[in-house]
């Protein structure tokens, strides 16, 4: 039983078990807390390499008043997801999940230490929302990419942040869009947990810094 367990317990456990493949990876960012339409709902722990995935965490501390919302949210913007939860959630939670959400239940092992234990897996998230997975950007992102597309800087710089959204969902395909995405979020330099090269293009790629 995962009687007792915090979301600080869980958070970490996940780290170091079910992603400490993802952690290693050059090429692969684990972020705490990815606000998600301007901090509107947030990422538990969001995982980007060749797509996004979401981690959503209900410790057995935790209700589960705010999932259908936070469902909603990672809905529009990740790739796939996954509930990690305290096995007292968990029959109660799977009625609130789309088909495609992966399931982890949390148990405490004979040493007492946090212990995992996979239900169901991911599947892809067929439903993703252009405009919300946008937002994940800043606003000189958007014109960056904007700009690296063909767009005029100094114009692109007038327009307003939504204007600019607008634009970069009507010059990109959906696969080409997410590519973008991916590749502005890795290539920040300044997020909480983990500092990484900030020189990039604009294009499907970070430039390597050496």
């Amino acid at each position: 039983m995962a009687s007792g367990f915090r979301d600080i317990d869980v958070r970490t456990a996940a780290k170091n078990q079910l992603l400490a493949h993802a952690r290693r990876c050059p090429d692969t960012l684990v972020v705490d807390e990815l606000g998600v339409a301007h901090g509107a709902a947030r990422v538990d722990i969001a995982v980007i390499n060749g797509h996004i995935r979401g981690l959503e965490i209900k410790a057995d501390t935790d209700t589960l008043e705010r999932l259908p919302r936070q469902v909603e949210a990672y809905g529009r913007v990740v790739d796939c997801a996954t509930l990690i939860a305290a096995e007292r959630h968990v029959a109660a939670a799977l009625p609130l999940l789309p088909d495609w959400w992966g399931v982890v239940s949390v148990h405490r092992c004979a040493n007492g230490a946090v212990g995992f234990r996979r239900l169901r897996p991911e599947r892809v998230n067929r439903a993703l929302d252009p405009m919300t997975l946008t937002r994940l950007l800043w606003r000189s992102e958007a014109v960056m990419l904007l700009t690296n597309l063909g767009g005029d800087e100094n114009a692109l710089g007038r327009l307003r942040r939504a204007d600019l959204y607008a634009e970069l969902v009507g010059a990109t395909s959906i696969s080409q869009l997410r590519g973008l995405v991916r590749a502005a979020l890795k290539a920040r330099g300044n997020w909480r947990d983990r500092t990484r090269p900030s020189s990039y293009d604009g294009s499907s790629r970070p430039i390597a810094t050496r």
